[in-house]
């Protein structure tokens, strides 16, 4: 990874801000997020969860459209300012401490699923 020049981590605050203005407005209750954003050369995606009162829940893509919109957008500005990342891990605690973890060749860390009896939080991640 290159070091940050100022628009890369204006951009990382915004992720951040854009997170915790979701959990505040519409999760009450929430003790961590997680947002994680992936691309490679034909495609991206992302995904995200939150734990609530020991419960682990996946934020929908059809409901949180807007919110997904807005990240996938500042996570693609990021990389393409010049951040060199396949995969963008951003954790969030409800005290709004936030940490953003870049992958540089791993596709499959991290991930955020429930399948397989994933809990939703991400693969590895306490």
């Amino acid at each position: 990874m290159t070091h940050p020049n100022k628009r890369d981590s204006e951009i990382v605050v915004e992720l951040a801000q854009t997170c915790a203005r979701l959990m505040l407005e519409k999760f009450p209750g929430w003790s961590r997020v997680f947002f994680r954003y992936y691309i490679d050369e034909l495609q991206d995606s992302a995904s995200a969860s939150f734990e609530r009162a020991g419960e682990v829940t996946l934020l929908s893509a059809m409901k949180e459209g807007p919110f997904y919109e807005g990240m996938t957008e500042l996570a693609r500005e990021l990389r393409e300012g010049g951040v060199s990342f396949k995969v963008l891990l951003l954790t969030m605690n409800s005290n709004l401490d936030y940490r953003v973890d870049y992958e540089q060749t791993n596709p499959d860390r991290r991930r955020i699923t429930k399948l397989n009896g994933a809990t939703g939080i991400p693969v590895g991640l306490d």
